[in-house]
Parts: C-alpha cells; sequence; structure tokens
C-alpha cells in the first residue's frame, strides 16, 4: 500500500494546491495501489509532498515503513524548513529538477531521484492552431510571482499586445503599482482569469503565445518548467525573451513551433512516466 501525505493536507489547502495537483493527485488517477493517506493507516510506503519535520511535528521519524520526502520547489531555501533534519528522518527523496537533485546530493548519501512535474494527457484538449499576427500573451502563476512580469510591460505596448494574467489573485488590484503609461496602456489591454485547474488549457488557449520570463531570484535556478510544459500542451509557443516575442508575433512560427515540439512534450510529460519512476525507486528501497 502506498500513500501520500500531502502538502495540501498538512495545511488544510482548499482547494489542493498546485504542487500537490501536479505531484499527487494526477499521479494517483493512474496509481491503483497508491492514494491519499489517512490517519490511523499504516502504508508499506508513506510519500510526504512537501512536509516537513517541524518542532511539533515528528511523525515522520516515527513511522516505521519506508519514507520518502518528495520535495516539489525550492521554498526550503528561506531558511525556515529544517530540510536536513527532513532528509535524514527519510529513505529517499525525490524532486523535479537536476539542478534541485545535485543541491541536495550534498546533504545527504540517500537517493535522490528526478521525478519531473509531468500531466494527465487524458485531458488535453487539441493543441491550438495558429494563424495571423499575434494579439494576445499569457502569462500563468501564483500571483506573488508575478513580479517577473514588469520588465515586459514597455515591449508589451510596443507591439500592441494584450495581456491575459490567469492566477489565484489579480496582482493588478492591489500589488503593481505602475507607472501612468503602463497604467493607462493595460486598462484596456488586460484581462484577469482567476486560475481553475478544470479550465486551464482552454484559457490558456485565449492567448496567443505564453509569456513566461525567466526569474532572477536566487531560488529560480531550482525550478521547475512545468508552466512552459503545461503551455506547450495547450499549443502555445513560450517565450521568455524580446527575440522569441518578436519571433512568435507571426503565426507561421508559432504554428511551425507547435508542429515540430507538441508531440514529444505529449509522450515525455506523460504523468504516467512518473508513476513507472516512482515504482522502480520503491522497488529499489
Amino acid at each position: 500500500m502506498i500513500r501520500f501525505f500531502t502538502f495540501s493536507q498538512f495545511h488544510n489547502k482548499r482547494p489542493p494546491a498546485g504542487s500537490t495537483q501536479i505531484r499527487v493527485n494526477q499521479l494517483i488517477k493512474y496509481w491503483p495501489e497508491a492514494g491519499l493517506y489517512k490517519y490511523g493507516e499504516n502504508p508499506d510506503v508513506l510519500i510526504f509532498q512537501k512536509v516537513y519535520l517541524t518542532q511539533d511535528y515528528r511523525f515522520p521519524i516515527h513511522f516505521k515503513g519506508k519514507k520518502i520526502l518528495d520535495i516539489c520547489d525550492p521554498d526550503w531555501t528561506d531558511g525556515l524548513s529544517p530540510i536536513k533534519e527532513t532528509i535524514d528522518a527519510m529513505d529517499a527523496v525525490t524532486c523535479p529538477t537536476e539542478a534541485m537533485a545535485e543541491f541536495l546530493r550534498q546533504m545527504t548519501d540517500k537517493p535522490v531521484r528526478v521525478i519531473k512535474d509531468r500531466f494527465d494527457i487524458d485531458v488535453l484538449p487539441e493543441p491550438k492552431r495558429h494563424t495571423g499576427r499575434a494579439k494576445t500573451v499569457v502569462w500563468f502563476g501564483y500571483y506573488h510571482n508575478s513580479e517577473v512580469l514588469r520588465p515586459a510591460l514597455p515591449l508589451l505596448k510596443e507591439h500592441g499586445l494584450k495581456l491575459i494574467l490567469i492566477s489565484n489573485d489579480d496582482p493588478l488590484a492591489f500589488r503593481w503599482p505602475l507607472a501612468p503609461e503602463h497604467r493607462d496602456y493595460l486598462k484596456d489591454n488586460y484581462q484577469f482569469i482567476k486560475y481553475n485547474e478544470e479550465t486551464i488549457y482552454h484559457d490558456l488557449q485565449k492567448a496567443d503565445i505564453a509569456l513566461l520570463p525567466i526569474g532572477n531570484r536566487p531560488q529560480d535556478v531550482f525550478k521547475s518548467e512545468n508552466k512552459t510544459v503545461k503551455a506547450e500542451l495547450a499549443g502555445l509557443p513560450v517565450s521568455q525573451d524580446p527575440e522569441s516575442l518578436e519571433k512568435y508575433l507571426k503565426g507561421e512560427n508559432r504554428q511551425a513551433f507547435v508542429d515540430k515540439y507538441y508531440e514529444s512534450v505529449r509522450d515525455n510529460y506523460d504523468v504516467r512516466k512518473s508513476v513507472d519512476e516512482y515504482k522502480q525507486l520503491i522497488n529499489e528501497l
């Protein structure tokens, strides 16, 4: 019996946090032996998804079965989570990127495996078809990460592009004190959409390009490519810099990107691959 004890369970998050949806809920759909942990159960393997030891929470130390810590994002770089002590209580560690794995291997001789963020391809709509000049770009993610868009606003205005922002909250409402020229431009060229896991692919397809600039915070080197992959699964090319944005203004270039990469992304990021990788690690343990 395999069980996940998730970040969302531990912190009573409703609806589940994005990391729980990606790293757990999608997997157990295709893993009959796995499910969410219920208090009182005694599974053979318990996977702690971004659940760390605290002064009051010591269960991972006392649990007698095999234990895996799934560190899905670099929230522990704030120095507040006892990451080394939690790893010491585990039999193995999983994470989504090789950069994070290399860092974590400095803390332990236990197995540290990369299991990428992958997606339920059975729910995908047909990829978007592209024609004509791009009119709209989209950014999506947690609102506090949207600061990365600020430097791109003059470029959007220059190219006459509308911006769709899909997030848990609207940063324009209370987080972005903008210069008047940017505020006036976005007044008629900005749409906020509340993030909804059920509609996210269709919402992404309302745009022509996914604008996902690379962040420059120290922890960004560890970040997963899950947003890039999700945009590509919707059939959107991803721009991270001015040069690629200008390239994808042309419909033929956007469609060429989809024609070249869509099938390989769909194959490589099928969540069932993550299930197989977990099973292999558990068999080794």
